[in-house]
């Protein structure tokens, strides 16, 4: 389901059938995983890693009711800073990031325990999302009194932009790369004559690299339950992965437009390109955490990985 949030609001308004798909796996795997278990087995109650961190300075019981309970203060926080000052009602992204991480948390306590370890993601995950497109771009407007947008489409034009043209250039494609009215712009040669696509901050990568960063550091905090260098050094890796799919997935959308024409550009860029992202994104996910999981195996080869501890 969060692809599909992140499908409609940051990758597209036309890509509803993508929209569909991941709605229809996800809502499949969520009834998969509530199919009755063998009531004969014992089950033994969890705890979350949320859970056994805010032990250390409260009690269990405390926690059961202060986490739910910042929940409902953070969205009624965030809520009435929106409207008495800001003075903004619309609905924008880092508003649904904010309102679904304080659901997460009233709702954290609700479910078996055995689904501990898929809630403390889905918390830290949020939680990561909060701080990188709402907090970090909130802080910045207020400290410099500028809007973001500025630093985003000059952060777009020298790391999106300018790499993209540079490819296309090799390859033997006519394209330009200019930065007009902080609005990036390629234009692109089809036919004789010059066509012209304009970069959205949603295609700069910015989204793509906060997205992975906060899916990754929360799916490595509840799996391994720490941050080393081996971890810190497949982010950094993961970073370089991600920027280098976004300028793939561009340069390959461009070049379909250059051989085709607009409409086929539309089309790889709504329909193929989040493909190529995603895939791109998979393939590493996979042989990094096939690596991490070697590497922890080594160090602690009791510790069984992504397991929530059980209370007494």
């Amino acid at each position: 389901m969060i692809a599909a949030v992140y499908n409609h609001y940051i990758g597209g308004h036309s890509a509803y059938l993508l929209e569909i798909i991941f709605l229809g796996i996800g809502a499949s795997l969520a009834l998969l995983s509530l199919w009755p278990q063998d009531k004969n087995t014992e089950q033994p109650e969890y705890e979350g890693l949320l859970v056994r961190f805010l032990t250390r300075f409260l009690s269990k019981e405390q926690c059961l009711i202060l986490i739910p309970l910042a929940g409902f203060v953070l969205i009624m926080a965030w809520s009435a800073w929106k409207l008495f000052v800001v003075g903004d009602a619309d609905l924008h992204m880092e508003d649904l990031i904010v309102t679904l991480f304080g659901l997460s948390l009233v709702l954290y306590n609700a479910g078996p325990s055995r689904f501990a370890v898929q809630k403390d993601f889905v918390v830290l995950y949020l939680l990561f999302l909060t701080i990188v497109f709402a907090v970090i771009w909130k802080l910045y407007t207020i400290i410099t009194g500028e809007s973001y947008v500025r630093v985003t489409a000059y952060a777009e034009y020298y790391f999106v932009t300018t790499p993209v043209v540079t490819l296309l250039q090799l390859i033997g494609v006519n394209a330009h790369a200019s930065l007009a009215n902080l609005s990036n712009i390629i234009d692109y040669e089809y036919h004789g004559r010059m066509l012209r696509v304009s970069i959205g901050t949603s295609c700069s990568g910015l989204y793509s690299t906060g997205l992975f960063f906060s899916a990754f550091l929360a799916f490595v905090l509840v799996r391994y339950n720490r941050v080393d260098r081996n971890i810190i050094a497949a982010l950094g890796v993961g970073f370089f992965v991600t920027w280098a799919s976004n300028i793939l997935r561009m340069v390959i959308t461009v070049l379909v437009g250059s051989a085709y024409g607009h409409p086929a550009l539309a089309f790889v860029h709504s329909y193929i390109g989040i493909l190529i992202f995603v895939g791109f994104i998979t393939v590493f996910w996979l042989l990094i955490v096939r690596w991490l999981d070697r590497v922890e195996s080594k160090s602690n080869p009791e510790d069984p990985k992504g397991m929530p501890v059980a209370s007494n």
